[in-house]
């Protein structure tokens, strides 16, 4: 049975990342885990009780060792969301199991077994020590699960039994208690039977006030001020910072490409001189040098390719040299290739070629990392003796400019995510000037400019937004009074076809085919209220205008049916029924669950560990 159990090995891990990852189940607190910050410290409290930071940081550390499993590159923004989401996981898990205590929501021995006994688990109806003859074993799976042997064998089947007991059987239970509160009425099934069965055609005139052009002239200093004094509790803040940065990118210098080019000459010297044949030898060389990750497992091979399926560079060279083959380098946009043909031929009146290649991308080697690196402590220095704006003037080959204020926990302007940023300049009273920081781009030095306390910002941090704002709101009038009076050039009966503009694009007009009011209409969108709207005019009639979005819309109905009406005895009148319930019930637990979470006393302390 333990050989057979490692095929389960898969399976196993799909249960881990069912239960601990993208469930509502959380570890309890308590875990022995190792991390360098103040073990006494709290990530926060919830409903009273403390979250120790030690335990919570272990999570956050395994969700993101999960992350990198398979070799896949990931966005360090994904790192960055972690904490949250494991935060508000935790959050969710322990106020249910709050609620399923204070409900009495329990689960017996035989209701656990009985719920993993009808809920097998993702991918375990492929093992084969549940199968027979390739089909799962119903009988194969009670049996492994009546054997209180496997319980001791196999640690994750516990754990499936606690979380069956703690989570899946209790919220079951909730749903049917809730599931009584969501009967749906006669009036929201026909409701959902006309969202169905409701079909129009119409044609329509959409006026987009992005389009239209704001005199920024308008937008005085007097208004954006009055704007502000109105609103001023619109401009609450959390902690804002404002940094000058110096900026070192990690672009590849001229004695890069020759390296690179050098290297690639060297490699066609390899091959050649390799006692494999010629496409051997290159497809060796390809899966262990080729920077193209689609050919280069392949051995490069790139296949049968016409005139023109490649970049000028890489095509010219390719149907220039002779079968049997390899180019020098050759460089692209993409770097330094190699180029092995194989085979050229030419069907139906066009040439083509079969060919392999080997890409080497052109980047900043070594050697120039470290000089820049170098220029970068440098500079730093001078930062530390003379100031930023006199340090800058002494060196060249970097950018130099302003992230503009941003709030704590947001990506950096115009330098993007760079680890240590926040920590800097949130976490750090004393420190004015960075160490030199890295991102796969490039080498940074931050330098604080100002920093702003949590509260309402300053005009001059919200100007811009407040133009912004004034902006729309300009737009949104002008398309209004364009909208009607487009509308006052169309009488019932008139299409609204002529109305688009075709020289501004402030108007566009198109006609619907035959669709449900609540379905998806392409330019439109999911029950949309242009829909709604032709489905109550009269055939020929045309709506006055109405606003959608940042859109306003005018509508002329073309045709429409009469919904039929809905046998509550028939099979589908019953299917409707039924669906509408589920719909309701969805519609109560989420309910439930925010007014749990709404009610709940909730301090996260994440914003002081978790500050990139």
């Amino acid at each position: 049975m333990i050989n057979k159990m490692r095929e389960m090995a898969p399976t196993i891990m799909i249960i881990i990342i069912v239960t601990f990852v993208g469930g509502t189940i959380f570890l309890d607190w308590g875990m022995n885990a190792s991390s360098g910050r103040n073990r006494s410290a709290s990530a926060g409290k919830i409903n009273g009780k403390e979250i120790p930071l030690s335990t919570f940081d272990y999570q956050v550390n395994a969700e993101r060792q999960r992350l990198q499993e398979g070799g896949q590159n990931v966005h360090p923004s994904q790192y960055r969301m972690i904490p949250q989401q494991v935060w508000d996981r935790e959050v969710e898990r322990s106020l249910v199991t709050a609620a399923f205590k204070k409900l009495q929501l329990g689960a017996s021995a035989d209701e656990v077994f009985d719920h993993i006994k009808r809920n097998p688990l993702p991918g375990i109806d492929t093992v084969s020590v549940f199968t027979t003859n390739g089909v799962f074993d119903t009988s194969k799976y009670e049996q492994f699960l009546n054997s209180a042997e496997n319980y001791t064998h196999y640690p994750w089947l516990r754990e499936i039994e606690r979380h069956a007991q703690t989570i899946a059987v209790p919220y079951t239970k909730l749903e049917t208690l809730l599931g009584t509160m969501a009967n749906p009425s006669k009036a929201e099934v026909e409701y959902m039977h006309t969202q169905e069965n409701q079909k129009v055609v119409f044609e329509y005139a959409r006026i987009n006030s992005a389009v239209f052009n704001v005199d920024t002239n308008e937008i005085t200093d007097d208004k954006i001020k009055a704007y502000y004094t109105a609103n001023k509790d619109s401009f609450m803040e959390p902690e804002m910072a404002d940094l000058y940065f110096v900026k070192f990118s990690k672009e590849p210098t001229a004695a890069d490409e020759k390296f690179y080019y050098n290297e690639m000459v060297d490699m066609k010297k390899r091959i050649l001189s390799s006692k494999d044949s010629l496409s051997v030898s290159f497809a060796n060389d390809a899966r262990i040098e080729s920077d193209d990750p689609g050919s280069g497992e392949n051995g490069g091979e790139l296949g049968w390719f016409g005139r023109g399926a490649m970049v000028p560079e890489f095509d010219s060279v390719a149907f220039s040299i002779p079968v049997g083959t390899i180019s020098d380098p050759v460089k692209s946009n993409f770097g330094y290739h190699l180029i092995f043909v194989e085979a050229k031929e030419v069907k139906d009146g066009k040439e083509q070629v079969k060919a392999k290649h080997i890409l080497r991308k052109i980047t900043a080697t070594v050697e120039t990392i470290d000089l820049l690196s170098e220029k970068a402590d440098s500079l730093r220095g001078l930062i530390l003796d003379k100031g930023i704006h006199e340090a800058s003037k002494m060196l060249t080959g970097f950018t130099f400019d302003s992230t503009g204020y941003f709030r704590k926990g947001e990506v950096i302007p115009k330098a993007g995510y760079i680890s240590g940023v926040g920590q800097f300049v949130f976490g750090n009273e004393d420190q004015n000037v960075s160490e030199r920081m890295e991102n796969d781009e490039s080498f940074f030095i931050f330098v604080l400019k100002n920093k702003l306390k949590k509260g309402v910002a300053p005009l001059d941090v919200v100007q811009d937004r407040i133009k912004g704002i004034l902006k729309d709101s300009i737009q949104l009038a002008m398309a209004d009074s364009y909208a009607n009076d487009l509308r006052a050039r169309v009488s019932d009966g008139g299409s609204l076809l002529p109305l688009k503009d075709t020289v501004t694009n402030k108007a566009t007009t198109s006609v619907t085919d035959t669709v449900a009011i609540g379905s998806y209409i392409p330019g439109i969108g999911y029950q949309s209220k242009a829909a709604a709207v032709a489905a109550v005019l009269s055939p020929g009639k045309i709506s006055k205008v109405f606003k959608q979005g940042e859109a306003f819309y005018i509508v002329k109905t073309l045709w429409k049916n009469a919904p039929s009406k809905i046998d509550w005895q028939s099979d589908e009148g019953k299917q409707l029924a039924a669906t509408t319930l589920q719909y309701g019930k969805q519609k109560v637990l989420g309910e439930w669950s925010v007014n749990l979470k709404n009610q709940a006393k909730i301090q996260s302390n994440l914003d002081k560990f978790y500050l990139d």
